[in-house]
């Protein structure tokens, strides 16, 4: 009899032991509960998360169960919600792997810190308990929309409808004209040039609009197209506005160049010719006969005027107007004065004309040194987009990032129940889209500074910007399609 005891008492023991190594071979619960179990029954919490901040007061206390040795009883769970026991609701569910209870509209939870505790007995009467808190936060407001519903092609039907009626009246208004002045557009625009601005900007920027409206009707559209495909749309509508105002802007950066020497060269042959004994005027005259380069239409216009007594001083003005040159219309005033007053005039030109010309050797000698400033504007812009890049790959591999040692939240070294601040990780294909929208926005202003840095004027920095923009598209294609 004692040895039949005796055998009893050694498979207990044996049945302990081996249902402790295997609750020790299992894997730790969530960070954030607080388990307790006696033997192989296993609670892992499911919804809402540890140390959670969800913006629902009715969540659904959700645990999932697993035991190795027997089947969970359904009648021993209990969940308490902040203390009170919910069991007897009547919404407690018990899975086969999975106890859920929805909190009900009518019992939603209050803002703030919360807390559950679900326990369960298995068959074999092994306990299992779980214990985690969470924080409710108030949603945010929706951002309302106002273009919420309204289609391009509404928009672009409204804008044909405005063209149509005021293609009308103006086509009214000149027939009008036509009928009581005579009107006709030679006359018009012989007196009234078309700015190149309209051209170069205003044009462009309006076909740019309509290409925007139908791109992003496309894009609405049509389903399967990458999350980026609305910034492919804007850089696709960006290029049509800007490239023919970057090249005008190029052009006359050139042509200014071109003005400032060969009016350089063309004080000098003044001088010249004021130093054998021809007054200004006359000397303006008979360079218009002989010069052939960016200045001849200037000059038979300036020569025309001396012919119909003009003074020399309101011509030699008018002449360099045009040429939008603030350093030629600096010398051309100086030495329209000192004819006006007298005296050495030909010695006045001469200074002048070698002043210039120093200058405009200047000018091109920074030019040149210029140009590696450009290349290391340039070799950083690469780096930053090399770094980013560095960035998008190792982004999978990163969590939520904590920030309470910025005062944001709860500081690190708090209590051990404190709740520290996260920030939630953001999906690869949004990170993505940022990244690709910071280095669009990083290009445009990096053309701007090339432009002021070596011209003195963003505008002429607009080329660059549609280099790099184009540089950064063709990177995250190729890189990250």
């Amino acid at each position: 009899m004692r040895r039949t005891w005796i055998a009893v008492i050694a498979i207990l023991a044996s049945g302990v032991l081996l249902g402790a190594v295997s609750g020790a071979g299992r894997a730790a619960p969530a960070s954030g509960a607080v388990p307790s179990s006696t033997g192989p029954l296993l609670l892992t919490v499911e919804s809402p998360s540890p140390n959670a901040m969800i913006h629902t007061n009715t969540p659904t206390i959700a645990v999932k169960f697993s035991d190795s040795v027997a089947p969970i009883n359904p009648s021993t769970v209990s969940v308490y919600v902040d203390g009170l026991n919910e069991t007897a609701s009547g919404l407690v569910t018990v899975g086969t792997d999975t106890i859920t209870y929805p909190i009900p509209p009518i019992l939603k939870l209050p803002n703030g810190a919360n807390n559950a505790t679900v326990t369960a007995f298995d068959t074999s009467r092994n306990e299992a308990k779980i214990f985690w808190t969470f924080t409710i936060t108030p949603a945010p407001p929706p951002t309302s929309n106002p273009f919420a519903g309204v289609k391009p092609t509404t928009i672009l039907l409204y804008i044909g409808v405005g063209a149509g009626l005021s293609g009308a009246g103006v086509g009214g208004y000149i027939l009008f004209l036509k009928q009581t002045t005579r009107f006709t557009f030679r006359r018009y625009f012989a007196t009234h040039p078309v700015r190149r601005t309209y051209l170069a900007l205003y044009l462009p920027l309006a076909v740019a609009f309509v290409a925007l409206l139908f791109g992003l009707s496309y894009v609405a559209s049509t389903p399967g197209l990458p999350t980026n495909a609305v910034d492919y749309v804007f850089i696709f509508a960006l290029f049509i506005a800007l490239t023919p105002f970057g090249i005008d802007a190029r052009q006359e950066m050139l042509r200014i160049r071109a003005y400032e020497r060969a009016f350089a060269q063309f004080l000098f042959e003044m001088a010249d010719a004021m130093r054998g004994g021809i007054d200004p005027a006359k000397a303006l005259v008979e360079l218009a006969k002989t010069h052939t380069n960016i200045l001849a239409k200037h000059l038979r216009i300036a020569a025309d005027a001396v012919r119909l007594g003009r003074p020399f001083e309101a011509i030699l003005r008018e002449m360099v107007a045009s040429m939008q040159s603030r350093l030629i219309t600096r010398y051309a005033g100086l030495i329209a004065d000192a004819s006006q007053i007298g005296g050495e005039t030909a010695t006045v030109v001469y200074r002048a004309a070698k002043d210039m010309d120093d200058f405009v050797k200047i000018e091109e000698e920074r030019e040149k040194q210029l140009m590696l400033p450009v290349a290391v504007i340039y070799i950083a812009f690469a780096v930053l987009m090399a770094v980013l890049f560095a960035l998008l790959y190792i982004a999978p591999t990163l969590g939520s990032l904590n920030v309470s040692f910025l005062g944001l939240g709860t500081p690190l070294s708090g209590s051990t129940g404190a709740t520290p601040t996260q920030i939630p990780k953001l999906d690869f294909s949004t990170l993505k889209e940022r990244f690709f929208e910071l280095m669009l926005i990083n290009a445009l202003g990096t053309g701007a500074i090339i432009g002021a840095f070596t011209e003195g004027r963003a505008r002429y920095g607009i080329l660059h910007s549609l280099a790099l923009v184009a540089a950064t598209m063709a990177a995250f294609v190729v890189l990250f399609p």
